[in-house]
């Protein structure tokens, strides 16, 4: 019987062995789920925490993706009233430049009138002047040659008094008196 008690006893130690081989086993075991719990509720928070930051993100993104539909938008805007203005601008500097360009035409028109009527002026001025020149150059050429008549004229007058005036004096007439003498220059005449 000592061999079964030797048996038994050993099977007694193995059992309580057993017993805390398996209460250590448990106890790691629950160590083991107690961390895996703990890493459980961490990663479950950092879970929540990347999702209520990717809720934020996603609603950031949105907010973001809206502000660069209104800032599209608004350059849109920007870029058609830009090119609206450019082209009033533009209509406007061409109808400008138009009435501008029939300014200066009308202007040259009006400067080449001008000039022609100039000319014309100056023409019709040196001929007036060269007409009253040659009936100046005229009238002192007929007012010579009335000079030049009327010297030979009162010559001939001259002599005929003193022709008669020598011809009384020989007969024994009376002298001429001087209104005598302008009496015959001016029968003469």
């Amino acid at each position: 019987m000592s061999a079964k008690a030797g048996k038994g006893k050993q099977k007694e130690k193995s059992e309580d062995e057993q017993l805390r081989e398996a209460d250590d086993q448990l106890r790691e075991l629950a160590q083991e789920a107690w961390q895996l719990e703990r890493r459980l509720v961490i990663e479950a928070e950092k879970h929540q925490r990347y999702k209520c930051v990717q809720l934020d993100l996603k609603r950031e993104i949105a907010l973001l993706g809206e502000s660069m539909e209104n800032e599209e938008r608004l350059a849109q805007n920007t870029r058609i009233d830009m090119c609206r203005q450019y082209k009033a601008m533009q209509q406007e500097l061409c109808h400008r430049i138009c009435l501008l360009q029939q300014t200066i035409d009308s202007l040259r028109e009006e400067l080449e009138a001008q000039r022609k009527t100039l000319e014309q002026t100056k023409e019709e001025k040196d001929e007036v002047i060269a007409q009253k020149n040659k009936k100046i150059n005229e009238q002192k050429q007929q007012m010579e040659n009335m000079a030049i008549v009327f010297g030979n004229m009162l010559k001939e007058t001259l002599e005929n008094m003193s022709q008669r005036m020598e011809g009384q004096q020989g007969r024994g007439a009376a002298p001429v008196r001087s209104s005598d003498r302008s009496f015959r220059v001016g029968e003469a005449r």
